[in-house]
């Protein structure tokens, strides 16, 4: 399978660390053996770990943005170093994949053979059931990496399967965990460190007195029954005893849900041989003593997913005006209509089948919460009904109905299935993932936009990541109504920082007039409430075709500023002190004004700081690229005046 070149780099930066951690582990096993040999010496064994991240970070191949942030080392049950890397890629940048190729460096190089366990852990069921469902499927571009890996000898476990020793030193037995299993504190996870009649070979016979003991010599922290005064140990045959002597690679889908206290104690009591962790959002514990921090492998940005054609961009978000929610699933309804034209014309083209699909966040779900005020998926799904689509266009997914479990229904990719719309309110977070969701409807109040940050992301991933060449599939849309422009586009920003992808906050892109979500009614002057205003309408004729005219298309792209001559206007300009000044205060002077509703939100701050950064920068004696020698010593002042500071900061400025 081919990778995207920023997998190939991240796969790159882990080879040489794996490397690294050879040379660095070599070099601790010789102190140790001397340490040994001299116990009165004072050898110090150095941490290999530590050693061979320093090594890497001098030869600068680790994240810049993380420059002054320590390397944090692990120890597992035993005391043992535990190499523990992070990788740090945005949602829907292929961490599954990225993981499963690591998995396959590290048997290689770190551990040197072909067979052996890993323990993958996931966050939740639907990460976990799409996890499964990959690795399970020997077609699937997961399994062929590990079936490589290990030569076709895998196998794919659940925790309560039986393990056999014999099966793992002959596999890559590869074993789903949930999170909330590896918790030690739950019920679930104590069945872990049960004794069970399904874990073999491991341990000896239960009469081997000398074998237990020699057991727990090596390996302390295994669980076992003790009789100190009759000295009889027994280690427990449980799964959680077996992990800690088969130590395991770790897997960590989504590592920063693992960060608690309890969960890390647990999941590096299991002893492991190497920790790989996945996520968008790194976690730190800063305030912990000693401070834990992540240790980031690579930085992957959402610049990087958009150079791949992974993502769909730019997020065209539209706020409708009023309060009637109906009117928004009609032009939602209306948007789907002309994507899935293109669509269609696209597949007329080259075969290539998308189907669009919209999202619609309500306010209620429940069959006992439908109260005729708050927007709820029945009310969604009946208004559809009534606009032509037919039932099994439109799906409901919520904790008490799931349209989707349906077989027809479950492969969302597939010509034979006919949903166009799901309706939900927060169940399509985390680990869900279709590329066909083109457009997110919200129909919640601003107090809801919690569930739009975690429904943004399932709108992003391009289909087949690669562009369709029609713009508009290959855009997004985001379709509010009961909320503010600015709260909407906050809220969007939030998700995609969420998702690993803050640096595509800039791809929001606002395609109402700029409103809030509610028509404001503007007083008019004494003596101008009954004047009639008419506008000029400024049209572009080009052959027989007549539109309206667009400066960025039609004058801006063909204009050149720097092919203008501007020295004759510079040579008047320098005529004379008294008129150089004059006509410099006319130049010298940049105003932005702004309405006072629009004080401090970010376009106003961007432009305010934008603004000071031009005053303290630009001299009167040469202005930007034009080179224009002005004559005159004063300098270039900006500045971003609010509504209700005009007629008194304006004045002072041009006095």
């Amino acid at each position: 399978m081919k990778f995207k070149d920023f997998q190939d780099r991240v796969l790159t930066t882990l080879n040489d660390y794996l490397t690294e951690l050879q040379n660095q582990a070599a070099k601790s096993s010789k102190q140790a053996a001397l340490a040994v040999a001299n116990p009165d010496a004072g050898i110090q064994v150095a941490d290999f770990t530590a050693e061979a991240w320093k090594a890497l970070g001098a030869a600068g191949k680790l994240p810049p943005a993380r420059a002054e942030v320590p390397f944090s080392p692990r120890v597992d049950g035993t005391g043992r170093p535990v190499p523990d890397v992070c990788l740090k890629v945005p949602t829907g940048g292929g961490k599954t994949l990225l993981a499963a190729a690591s998995v396959s460096r590290i048997l290689d190089k770190w551990l040197g053979k072909r067979t052996g366990f890993v323990l993958w852990i996931c966050p939740n069921e639907a990460i976990y059931s799409q996890t499964r469902k990959a690795l399970r499927d020997r077609e699937h571009p997961y399994r062929h990496i590990l079936d490589q890996a290990s030569g076709g000898r895998t196998r794919i476990l659940e925790k309560d399967d039986p393990l056999n020793k014999a099966d793992v030193d002959g596999n890559l037995c590869v074993m789903l965990l949930m999170l909330q299993s590896a918790n030690r504190e739950t019920k679930e996870s104590l069945r872990l460190f049960r004794d069970r009649g399904s874990v073999h070979g491991f341990f000896p016979a239960a009469d081997d007195r000398e074998g237990h003991a020699r057991w727990l010599d090596d390996v302390p922290n295994l669980d076992h029954y003790s009789d100190v005064t009759m000295h009889w140990f027994v280690v427990k045959d449980s799964l959680g005893n077996a992990l800690r002597v088969i130590r395991p690679i770790v897997v960590l889908d989504e590592g920063h849900k693992g960060y608690s206290k309890l969960a890390m104690e647990t999941l590096y009591g299991f002893n492991p041989s190497f920790v790989l962790e996945l996520s968008a959002t790194p976690a730190d514990r800063p305030k912990d003593k000693p401070p834990v921090f992540s240790n980031w492998l690579c930085d992957v940005r959402g610049t990087a997913l958009d150079a791949e054609h992974m993502v769909k961009l730019p997020i065209n978000v539209a706020v409708k005006a009023g309060k009637d929610w109906r009117a928004c699933v009609r032009e939602a309804l209306d948007k789907l209509d002309a994507l899935q034209a293109d669509a269609d014309r696209l597949r007329a083209d080259c075969a290539r089948y998308i189907r669009p699909i919209c999202l619609v966040q309500v306010e209620r779900t429940g069959k006992d919460q439908r109260d005729g005020k708050l927007v709820h998926s029945d009310d969604v799904f009946e208004y559809l009904l009534t606009l032509g689509l037919r039932e099994d266009e439109v799906a409901i997914k919520s904790a008490e109905r799931d349209d989707l479990k349906a077989p027809e229904r479950q492969d969302l990719t597939s010509p034979t299935n006919a949903v166009r719309f799901i309706i939900t309110k927060s169940a399509l977070q985390e680990g869900w993932d279709c590329p066909f969701a083109y457009v997110l409807c919200s129909l919640a109040a601003v107090t809801s936009q919690g569930a739009l940050t975690q429904l943004i992301g399932r709108i992003l991933r391009q289909p087949d990541t690669e562009k369709t060449g029609i713009a508009a599939l290959d855009e997004c849309y985001v379709l509010c109504v009961h909320s503010k422009t600015k709260d909407i586009i906050a809220a969007i920003k939030n998700g995609l920082e969420q998702d690993g992808m803050g640096d595509l906050a800039t791809q929001v892109k606002e395609t109402d007039n700029g409103g809030t979500g509610d028509a404001t009614k503007m007083q008019r002057r004494k003596g101008l409430e009954t004047l009639r205003i008419f506008l000029p309408l400024v049209r572009w004729i080009e052959g027989d075709k007549v539109r309206d005219l667009d400066y960025e298309m039609d004058l801006l792209a063909r204009t050149d500023p720097l092919a203008i001559d501007m020295q004759p206007l510079a040579e008047k300009l320098a005529k004379g002190d008294d008129d150089a000044a004059s006509h410099f205060m006319r130049i010298g002077l940049v105003l932005e004004t702004k309405g006072q509703h629009l004080k401090g939100n970010d376009d106003s701050d961007y432009k305010r700081d934008l603004l000071d950064l031009l005053t303290g920068s630009y001299k009167g004696q040469v202005v930007g690229a034009m080179q224009l020698d002005l004559g005159v010593d004063r300098a270039l002042h900006c500045e971003l005046v609010m509504e209700n500071d005009w007629q008194t900061r304006v004045g002072a400025l041009i006095a």
